[in-house]
């Protein structure tokens, strides 16, 4: 996909324009030829120590807010208010299609139930359904277990475009 088209809502830097992008990720250490490398600040490590680690390993852009110290690198810099969520929209535009409809369930405790009685409601009344959370991703058909309760954004878009 083309970086103006996975970016669609924000302003590129000229030389951005024409670029390839293949996948999206926060992992330095899972960034391949062709992949956007967003660099988010963690709670005790902040991505823009990574970028040039990105770009040697093939990212093509980075993706950072804007007061992120970024090192000069020879590939367009993105630059936005809350990368987080461009991540997230990024994400869903390279997954592809996303079910039409998405329920999400929050608060302290019961989530892991109220999603199963959820998905069991609309199986019941005959439609595809599936969750996703501390169980992991679970249909009708059976399930895969997850390691984290959410996932990433990556993760979660690719997992929602698998479902639609």
């Amino acid at each position: 996909m083309l970086l103006e088209d996975l970016a669609a809502d924000m302003t590129l830097p000229a030389h951005a324009r024409g670029v390839r992008v293949s996948a999206v990720t926060a992992d330095s250490r899972a960034v391949g030829e062709g992949t956007l490398f967003a660099a988010l600040k963690g709670s005790v490590v902040d991505g823009a120590r990574f970028v040039s680690s990105a770009v040697a390993q093939g990212a093509v852009a980075v993706l950072a807010g804007r007061d992120a110290e970024i090192v000069e690198t020879s590939v367009p810099v993105l630059r936005c208010d809350d990368p987080r969520r461009a991540l997230a929209l990024m994400a869903a535009r390279l997954a592809g299609r996303q079910p039409d409809t998405v329920v999400a369930v929050t608060g302290t405790s019961g989530k892991t139930s109220v999603a199963v009685f959820t998905r069991q409601i609309f199986e019941a009344a005959g439609l595809a359904a599936a969750s996703i959370g501390t169980v992991g991703v679970q249909t009708s058909a059976g399930g895969n277990y997850a390691s984290l309760t959410t996932p990433d954004p990556v993760k979660l878009h690719e997992s929602l475009a698998a479902l639609a």
